[in-house]
């Protein structure tokens, strides 16, 4: 599946990336806030910052539905 980079949103994002600030991404069921989050993951993993760094939890998955 190919998805469309969303550029615009990741140029006002990038600028926090270095920042100890919680970063959160809000909007409506089904907008894209996963597929951001994805871009985001691949960029960093671009840009050298090491898989280890990453936390990534689908709290959809019955892996943690008890969180």
């Amino acid at each position: 599946m190919t998805l469309i980079k969303r550029e615009r949103y990741l140029e006002k994002i990038r600028r926090f990336y270095d920042s100890n600030l919680i970063k959160v991404l809000t909007g409506v069921r089904r907008c894209g806030k996963s597929v951001l989050l994805s871009q985001i993951q691949a960029e960093l993993f671009d840009w050298g910052v090491p898989a280890d760094h990453v936390i990534y939890l689908n709290l959809e998955g019955a892996a943690y539905a008890k969180i």
